[in-house]
């Protein structure tokens, strides 16, 4: 019975060591002027709290879902974004300007949107958030970051 117990103990911190790998707030260095950052599986509250702490424009990238629930619970936090690009299906019946079908979609196009400093802001809290941190870096790496 105990050798079962430290096994669950051992497989319980093993998960919480997994989700944390790529997990939480990163930030990446300067691209065009903008301030970089990635947060993968953010918490709602600290996402908020970290959104209203940025003093300058905020370009999000994020899926529907989790831009949804932010601005539901502080639409006045509508005013800190220069732009907001969402990827993936938008289920939530929220409309946003700016959707593309997958994160590759917004990479491909984002250069584009970066014309001002500020913060740009990649988040993501679907199932898919190892896929798309793995695209962000790849892209990040790509147009090398200063």
């Amino acid at each position: 019975m105990q050798d079962k117990h430290v096994h669950i103990q051992g497989k319980s911190i093993n998960d919480s060591l997994s989700r944390s790998q790529g997990v939480g707030l990163r930030a990446h260095g300067k691209l065009k002027g903008l301030d970089v950052f990635t947060w993968m599986q953010p918490e709602q509250n600290a996402l908020i709290n970290f959104i209203e702490s940025i003093p300058s424009g905020i370009i999000w990238v994020g899926n529907p879902t989790e831009i949804e629930a932010v601005l539901s619970v502080r639409p006045q936090l509508m005013n800190k974004f220069q732009s907001i690009l969402s990827f993936g299906e938008n289920r939530t019946g929220f409309m946003l300007e700016n959707e593309f079908v997958d994160i590759q979609d917004v990479l491909n196009g984002l250069m584009t949107e970066l014309t001002s400093t500020g913060t740009l802001l990649f988040t993501c809290t679907e199932s898919d958030s190892e896929y798309v941190a793995l695209k962000i870096a790849a892209y990040l790496n790509l147009v090398q970051l200063i």
